[in-house]
């Protein structure tokens, strides 16, 4: 496998991607919002120049006043509107391996942004938590596929510059990690749904294994009749799913059947349950049985857990 490399521009570029999806970069429709705000989006009201230097000479304000000082620049950095953010590179920590090629990134992001549009900035990087946590993003480097993961701090002021041209600036600290993975399927590439009156509701899980076993036969060979090989006889799949007792339709249907003491008329304890498997956009559907549940309940603030095997049903 090629390693890539990392540079402060392409954690920008995969930042800036990330800021302009359209989850996150919503339109501004609160009322109590300002006038000016109402009806742009996030990264028009915000309104940010972003930089990237590997090694910064000056700080973000002086470096502003070299901006502003140079010819044309008002009309170059739109002037009173306009705010700034430099992105440097903290740290960089690569696996130590031949052929798997995992890189962590530390990077900060210092802006230097009007005070009232940093309570726009913080909401901005909780919705990029909400919408990325436990998400690897697919990203380009080079001409390498990888995935990035995203850990985003909180933003904090460090300072306040009141009186500046373009009025009272904030300077806001972030710190964003980015690991990046090579191209493979995670456990966000898995969905698991049972159909449940009539219509598929996905469970949520925290762990998921799926065994497909074989039974064989073992003949001689043809040619050497002193030797033997095996074929293929049958095979069975086997599902074996973790997960907590959310209140969910299909962890209440799934306990009341193991719960049940089989005295209902139409009790089956061959109750097929459809689910459906999707593996990175591919879906299969399976009748199962269930062979195993085991419900936990402990005296403590965990949560009811569950642990359930399904196997296909053999008989329709």
């Amino acid at each position: 496998m090629k390693k890539i490399k990392v540079s402060a521009d392409t954690v920008l570029t995969i930042l800036k991607g990330v800021m302009n999806d359209e989850e996150i970069n919503t339109t501004i429709t609160d009322t109590t919002a300002p006038s000016e705000w109402q009806g742009k989006s996030v990264q028009e009201a915000l309104n940010v120049e972003y930089y990237t230097f590997k090694h910064r000479p000056v700080d973000t304000e002086k470096l502003v006043g070299e901006l502003i000082g140079q010819g044309g620049s008002y009309d170059t950095l739109h002037a009173l509107s306009r705010a700034f953010c430099i992105l440097s590179i903290s740290n960089t920590e690569r696996v130590f391996s031949k052929d798997n090629d995992i890189v962590t990134v530390s990077a900060n992001l210092e802006y230097w942004i009007q005070t009232d549009k940093v309570k726009l900035l913080e909401d901005m990087f909780e919705d990029i938590t909400v919408e990325t946590t436990g998400i690897r993003i697919p990203v380009k480097i080079g001409e390498e596929d990888r995935q990035v993961l995203l850990a985003v701090g909180k933003p904090t002021v460090s300072d306040i510059q009141e009186a500046t041209e373009f009025g009272e600036m904030s300077v806001v600290d972030c710190d964003v990690d980015l690991v990046f993975y090579p191209n493979a399927i995670s456990k966000s590439d898995y969905k698991i749904e049972f159909f449940v009156d009539n219509e598929w509701i996905t469970l949520p899980y925290s762990n998921f294994s799926f065994s497909c076993d074989m039974t064989q036969k073992a003949i001689p060979s043809m040619n050497n009749p002193h030797n033997v090989g095996n074929i293929n006889l049958s095979r069975i799949k086997s599902f074996v799913l973790a997960f907590d007792g959310y209140k969910n339709r299909v962890v209440n249907v799934l306990a009341n059947f193991s719960f049940s003491n089989g005295e209902e008329a139409n009790f089956d304890n061959n109750k097929s349950f459809q689910i459906k498997l999707t593996r990175d956009y591919k879906e299969y559907i399976y009748n199962c049985v269930i062979k195993n549940h085991t419900i936990t309940v402990q005296e403590d603030t965990g949560n009811e857990t569950h642990s359930l095997t399904l196997t296909t049903r053999g008989i329709e």
